[in-house]
Parts: structure tokens; sequence; C-alpha cells
């Protein structure tokens, strides 16, 4: 047999055992493991809280978002990995599409009382799905002429999760950012880039006022008190911007991450979890703004840079989280609808509520604020984040 023809017998044989194992694997999907019952743990365990979180938008909607966001009513698939980014995946289980029985798809049967609509396992070796093969958690893909979220879930995420990393809240969170914010255009073309970040110790001072006034707000429970706080807050967010305009791109992150992470405290709220702004997992499973300002600025925590993107995260949720506790309405006004009107961030919304636009008033104020949360004192921490920061240029 010459070089050639052994080179090309290798081949077909390589090409015969992969069409092979597509074949079993399509079998396989098609008779084997067809119910509930029979699944393997973690694909119990996904469709079991899938089935909850379900549950909860078709009963309070308007408790998560709105009555208008119904996350039960979109498309999904959902991947079983080994992993977080898991590369190797198993077959997906198709929720709200029209699939039907076929080659590379098989309905399972479910008990009555999930309350699911019909799923669909999905051979992995399908080739519209092909796309989720990618070592990346979440992303999009056509499945039957929809536009559908696939999301990969793994066991970690029900045994012992990262924080934020559980099967509900990431799904919650990243198809918050699909289906809900598909048309949002903050942080389009950079916007939550701030170029020339002020690191200097009055910068960080003012930011540690708006953590006080963020804490009591977030621990009242009064509406008139939430909102003076809410008030003060604003007045020393208006004087940062007028400081430093190049900071407004913290706020685009308060509107995108700030949202999608509210859903999250919503949910665990209403289903009787932990999970709460600035979350740990040791009781009393948070830390307060503070806390984490006086462990980063004592280097006990994260790095200082931690306050210039990531913390938005959280000072998002917690303005919109304390909006509600003040009876101002903001969820309309965040929508940002292209070409129909522009969106608000939570902080536009509360200077347009509190009808700020007077640098003189603004200042005077402050004056006020600084000596009730001793100012001096923050200049003191603010020195030692910049230092820090100046360390690790």
């Amino acid at each position: 047999m010459s070089k050639r023809n052994r080179k090309r017998n290798i081949l077909l044989t390589i090409l015969a055992a992969i069409v092979g194992i597509c074949m079993v694997s399509i079998l396989l999907n098609k008779t084997y493991r067809t119910t509930f019952e029979s699944l393997p743990e973690t694909d119990r365990r996904m469709l079991t809280e899938l089935s909850e979180l379900y549950n909860h938008f078709e009963q309070s909607s308007d408790q998560l978002w709105n009555k208008d966001y119904r996350f039960d009513s979109k498309p999904l698939l959902l991947v079983r990995t080994t992993k977080d980014s898991g590369l190797f995946r198993s077959e997906g289980f198709a929720v709200n599409v029209p699939m039907k029985k076929g080659i590379f798809a098989q309905e399972i049967s479910l008990p009555e009382s999930m309350g699911l609509p019909k799923v669909y396992r999905i051979s992995r070796f399908s080739p519209t799905t092909l796309s989720a093969w990618f070592p990346a958690n979440f992303g999009t893909l056509n499945l039957k002429g929809m536009e559908t979220m696939y999301f990969k879930y793994y066991p970690k995420m029900f045994s012992d999760p990262a924080l934020y990393f559980d099967f509900s809240s990431f799904l919650l969170h990243e198809g918050f950012h699909i289906f809900k914010q598909k048309d949002w255009t903050y942080d389009a073309n950079g916007a939550e880039h701030i170029d020339n970040y002020p690191v200097n110790e009055e910068n960080y001072a003012l930011m540690g006022i708006e953590f006080k006034l963020l804490d009591q707000a977030m621990a009242e429970s009064n509406p008139e008190l939430v909102q003076q706080y809410l008030h003060d807050w604003t007045v020393v967010r208006n004087y940062r911007y007028y400081k430093w305009p190049q900071l407004i791109g913290e706020t685009k992150t308060e509107a995108i991450e700030g949202s999608a992470r509210y859903l999250e405290y919503r949910y665990s709220k209403l289903t009787g979890g932990n999970l709460m702004v600035l979350a740990t997992k040791q009781e009393p499973y948070h830390v307060t703004f503070m806390q984490a300002y006086d462990f980063i600025a004592n280097g006990q925590a994260e790095s200082p840079s931690f306050l210039e993107r990531s913390i938005r995260y959280e000072t998002g949720a917690a303005l919109e989280l304390t909006m509600d506790k003040a009876n101002i309405p903001w969820k309309e006004a965040i929508e940002d609808v292209p070409g129909k009107k522009p969106g608000m961030t939570p902080y536009e919304i509360l200077s347009n509520y509190f009808k700020m636009n007077d640098l003189t008033t603004i200042e005077s104020q402050l004056g006020e604020i600084k000596e009730v949360y001793d100012y001096d004192a923050l200049r003191k921490q603010g020195a030692k984040i910049v230092k820090q920061l100046i360390g690790e240029q």
C-alpha cells in the first residue's frame, strides 16, 4: 500500500469514526433518558430551578421588573457543560422555541406540576446550535427562525456557586442584557469608558460621602427619609460631574449593569434568598458600601480600581432599589428606545426629579453635607486610595 493510500485510509477511518459518534449521539438523544425522572441530576436541578423562576415571573413579574417583561416567555437553549465557559458541551434543552420532533430534537416528558412549556432536548451535533460549542457562557443563535439565547450551566452552579453565578441569578442577569436591554444604548461607542480618571483624594472623599448616603438609604424604610438621602447623594454626584465631567461614564454602567443586578436582587428577595447589594457568603450576607470603601482604603480587599467600574453594578442597583422605597418612578424613564425616546440613567432621573441645575445651590448644600459626613476623615481615606493606585502604576 502506497503512502498516499495509507494517509487516505487513515483520514477515511477518522471521518467514519466521527460520523459514527455523531449518529450514536443523535440516536441516544432520541431514545435514551427522555423523561424528567430519568435525566442526570444536574439537568433535573436546572429544570427544577427554571420551573421556579418561570412560576415567579408568571405570578409576580411586576415585583421583578414590570408586568410587561416576561422572561418566562423568552426563547432559550440551556446547554450543560462541565465548568465555567466550558468548551465541551452536552445536549441542550430548548424552551419557548417552536420545535417539533425531528432527527436532532426530542421532547422531554415533564411532570405537569412543573408548569414548564414544552422542552426539547437538542443534539449536541445539531448544525443550528454548533456556535454553542464556543468557550463562552452565553450568547445568541438562530433556532427555528427565532433569535434564541443560549446559556451554559454546570454542576457547580447548583452545588457551590460563586456569588452571582448560581443558575438563576446568572441566567436572569445575562438574559436581561439580551432580551430587555437589546436596544438600550447607554454603553454604545464606549460610553462607559472613562479617560483620565481623577485619581485624587477629593474625588474619593466625595465618593465616600455618596457611599454613606447610599448605606443610610438602603437601611431606611421611611420614604421621606430615603428621598432626603437620595437628594443629598444627588448633590454630591452633581458636584463630582461638574468637577470631573469625564466621570459621567460611571452612570452609564449604573444604568446597564445596575439594572441587570437589580433584577437579581429582586428575585432573591421574592424567593427568600440571601443575595443582596455587595453580597457575601457569610451572615449578614453583605457588607455596606462604607465597609467596602474602608476595606479598600486600608488595603484589606479589592484593588482601588474596583471603585472605577465594578462598584457601579452595586451603586446602580442600590439607587434603583432605594428609588423603589422612596416612591420615585424610574423604570419607564430608564427604558432606552432608540428613535423614540432616550433613556435616563439613575443619576439623571434623580437630578431631574430633584430639579438640580444650579451650581451655586449645589455648592452651598455640599458644604453642609461635608460637615455632616466628616469629609476630613474621608479625605484621609482617599489619600490612602491614591497612594495604592500610584503604587500599582
